[in-house]
């Protein structure tokens, strides 16, 4: 009866260990780096996009000899590198010490949407600090004189949100900046033509077009952020594939890069120490979600705009603004308006 006793409870014992072992305690976790999963993250290595980033770099090396860079006009749809690979290239410059030489500017259009908001981001990354009550056309005569003592790299990504207005912005810099290479990195590989004739003449640029990437591939760079964000070994090989799949559909590794980290979250918050086939189904189920969430808030906020200019219909564009929202940009603003306008006439 001892025997048999003691025999049971190595039984209970064993199985209550094999249930711990897969459950995750407080202190655990199966990210060792989550920022690897960020939008903003930058790998040590990008794949499959080598030939693309020696093409940039090769633009840059014209102004390691003193002399003029290449232009270019970085194309290809949304989510398939072409941020990320300017950015390692930059990198690249700042870690071997080109950028002693060059200075490197990153400006993204969609936050700095105005040539005022450009010039003043430009400001701040040389640390120029006397921009106060100065017309974008003084600070670009005052900084020129500064870069010019060297050579520049200038990248102005989602170059498309520009209004033809702020676009004035590529004039001056072309015109005042002497040894430089200019980066106009857009999803809409017909921006260029919608430049003042001016300004493409001067500018010139060469076309750099990002091809998506394959199954296989958008597999390959999948398994590489696993391996930078979770523990090894945590995550089951088929459910990368399948994020994998759906990926490859959306043709977006943003995509992929989301349904890794809430593959992750939802293995943690059932305490499990793997993300299996289970967790990345609820995933992609949960990206549907998102998508039809983001939906409704661009519907809820077209319906808020056209309520308001029904209310006020004796009011400018520039008193609807104040009352819509004053923290929002004009120029933003405005293109909420053309759009409503354009969607309207579809």
């Amino acid at each position: 009866a001892e025997y048999n006793n003691n025999y049971k409870l190595l039984l209970i014992v064993s199985f209550m260990s094999n249930f711990f072992n897969d459950t995750l305690k407080d202190s655990e976790s199966l990210f060792v780096d989550e920022d690897a999963l960020d939008p903003e993250y930058i790998p040590l290595k990008i794949p499959f996009r080598e030939n693309e980033q020696q093409y940039i770099a090769d633009s840059i090396k014209p102004l390691l000899q003193k002399r003029a860079g290449k232009n270019l006009l970085i194309t290809g749809s949304p989510g398939i590198g072409k941020t990320l690979a300017v950015k390692h290239v930059l990198r690249e410059m700042e870690e071997k010490g080109i950028d002693e030489e060059t200075y490197p500017f990153y400006i993204n259009c969609w936050q700095k949407d105005s040539a005022h908001k450009i010039i003043l981001d430009m400001c701040e990354q040389l640390k120029y600090r006397f921009t106060m009550n100065k017309t974008t056309e003084q600070l670009v005569s005052e900084i020129s004189k500064i870069i010019n003592k060297k050579s520049s790299v200038i990248v102005l990504d989602e170059a498309d949100h520009l209004s033809i207005e702020s676009s004035s912005i590529l004039y001056s810099l072309l015109e005042n900046i002497s040894k430089k290479s200019i980066f106009l990195v857009t999803n809409n590989k017909e921006f260029l033509a919608k430049l003042d004739a001016r300004i493409r003449s001067r500018l010139t640029p060469e076309m750099l077009e990002f091809r998506p990437y394959n199954l296989n591939e958008t597999n390959e760079i999948l398994k590489q952020r696993v391996q930078y964000a979770f523990v090894p070994g945590i995550f089951n090989e088929e459910a990368i594939k399948d994020i994998a799949e759906k990926t490859y559909q959306i043709a977006d590794i943003r995509t992929g890069i989301f349904l890794l980290r809430e593959s992750g979250n939802i293995a943690e918050r059932k305490l499990q120490r793997k993300i299996t086939q289970e967790h990345t189904k609820q995933a992609i189920e949960r990206l549907a979600e998102v998508k039809s969430e983001n939906q409704e808030e661009a519907i809820e906020e077209q319906n808020k705009l056209i309520e308001l200019l029904k209310q006020n219909p004796g009011k400018s564009i520039k008193e609807i603004h104040r009352i819509y929202d004053p923290q929002l940009s004009y120029r933003t603003f405005l293109r909420k308006v053309k759009k409503l306008e354009e969607d309207k006439k579809e």
